[in-house]
């Protein structure tokens, strides 16, 4: 039988219930503001799906230069990718005691092949969103890779490799949705700290998914954008972390984990 948990996650209230126009959300100063609501959200478990992972050297310490090539890795495996290239990399606590909020503006213009905030421990994401919408995607894949970078390769993708620094993860779990389960009315375009971005409004048809207390050798790879997205298959993979499990994943400990953000290229 699938495991089902039901959970509380956050979305960005629909155009139609918002006090302002949706353009307002462009501007570097509202945007980010986009107000958010609660909503009740059965998730099914990923962990009978994964593959049995390679043994992983996750700890926030092992992310140098050998870390990153151990993801690359991992990805030319995996995805047949032929060329990975590193953007940044983001520490993040649950623990409001160990994290620090964000700033209002952390737009970036080129890679910064190591953690984007050095030794600053960043708060988990709330609110079901997408990194970046298409536009502000291929911006960064060009500042990764080169301007020719589409010309160069057939297929370039930008993808979050996400995994916790310990486990098992029972608080503020990584939640992650079926992108073609997300219609056109459930998203909406708005100007995020990084950049224009994708945030998702709750819909009943809307599937999502977690890894049931996740260790630290499971890892979520997020695809954020596909310069070629086949036939049946989703565009992008919304995300968030869970607001409120209910216990269901028994006592909690804030989660600590590590994002890894790439542009992987085929030939």
């Amino acid at each position: 039988s699938i495991a089902m948990t039901a959970c509380v996650l956050s979305f960005a209230v629909p155009p139609e219930r918002l006090d302002r126009d949706v353009s307002d959300y462009m501007s570097k100063d509202l945007g980010p503001t986009w107000p958010q609501e609660s909503c009740e959200v059965i998730v099914q478990d990923l962990k009978p799906e994964l593959q049995s992972p390679s043994s992983a050297q996750s700890l926030l310490s092992q992310l140098d230069s050998r870390g990153f090539a151990e993801t690359s890795h991992m990805i030319k495996e995996q995805l047949g990718a032929d060329e990975v290239y590193v953007w940044n990399a983001v520490s993040r606590s649950a623990d409001p005691e160990v994290n620090t909020p964000y700033g209002n503006d952390h737009f970036q213009k080129k890679a910064i092949k190591g953690p984007q905030f050095g030794a600053t421990i960043r708060p988990v994401a709330a609110g079901a969103h997408v990194n970046q919408d298409g536009p502000n995607s291929r911006r960064m894949c060009q500042a990764a890779a080169g301007e020719d970078i589409f010309n160069r390769f057939t297929r370039v993708q930008w993808l979050n490799i996400r995994r916790p620094l310990r486990g098992p993860v029972t608080c503020k779990p990584l939640a992650v949705c079926d992108g073609s389960t997300v219609g056109a009315k459930a998203r909406s375009i708005h100007m995020g700290l990084f950049g224009s971005r994708v945030v998702v409004h709750h819909d009943e048809e809307q599937k999502w998914y977690y890894i049931k207390r996740q260790e630290a050798d499971e890892a979520l790879m997020l695809k954020i954008y596909d310069s070629q997205v086949l036939p049946g298959q989703a565009e992008f993979t919304p995300h968030t972390s869970v607001d409120n499990l209910k216990g269901a994943d028994g006592p909690e400990s804030p989660r600590e984990s590590i994002e890894v953000r790439v542009v992987v290229c085929y030939h």
